[in-house]
């Protein structure tokens, strides 16, 4: 990460509890983290508890962005939320949203993550895995060599995800759930927390 980039600073977009952690995450890194781009319309005083400094308008953060004043991480809980306004912010600002992965993420040289994806603590992606873009994966999650997850994942904290997997975008896999190799989610399906996945999953379906 370039000195440059850290003097320009990251403004959040998003408000949520995924918001906050990923801004505490990037200020203990030492990024400068200049507050929280609200999606939606809020009071000067909810967002003083936003730490907007100063509150910020749609428009100054287009400017804000396109001028490269600041980079940004869209950080929606949302898979198609996030993805709306990843789309808006590349139409408006011809730039990608940066990606975070934890100083403690252990991503190895044939593996790949896309531009906008949240890596938290101690994540473990494996041999030649690919991370799509806006992807979020949350602490003491392991990626099992080879396998592949779509754009606009979320995958919660202590996941296993095998060998040759392929996860599809819009995915939410719930905290502590298991995939074993080769296992296919189709796009858009829920895993339950602690689900134990022994066979493939269709697109849309929840499994438990």
């Amino acid at each position: 990460m370039s000195t440059d980039s850290k003097e320009r600073g990251i403004l959040i977009v998003g408000t949520s509890t995924l918001a906050r952690w990923t801004a505490q995450l990037l200020e203990e890194a030492g990024e400068l983290v200049y507050g929280f781009a609200p999606t939606r319309a809020y009071s000067i005083s909810e967002q003083d508890n936003f730490s907007i400094f100063p509150p910020i308008t749609e428009g100054r953060i287009w400017k804000l962005i396109r001028s490269q004043q600041v980079d940004y991480v869209v950080a929606l809980t949302e898979p198609t939320a996030r993805e709306r306004m990843a789309l808006a912010l590349f139409e408006k600002t011809k730039r990608i949203g940066r990606s975070f992965l934890h100083r403690s993420v252990i991503l190895p040289p044939t593996a790949q993550v896309g531009g906008g994806s949240i890596l938290f603590p101690y994540v473990v992606v494996g041999i030649s895995a690919r991370v799509g873009g806006y992807v979020v994966i949350e602490s003491h999650t392991y990626v099992g060599a080879g396998t592949e997850i779509e754009d606009f994942v979320n995958i919660g904290s202590g996941c296993q995800i095998g060998e040759n997997c392929r996860i599809g975008s819009y995915t939410w896999i719930g905290r502590g759930a298991v995939l074993v190799e080769g296992i296919q989610v189709g796009r858009g399906a829920h895993i339950q927390p602690g689900a134990v996945v022994r066979e493939h999953v269709r697109a849309g379906e929840t499994y438990e």
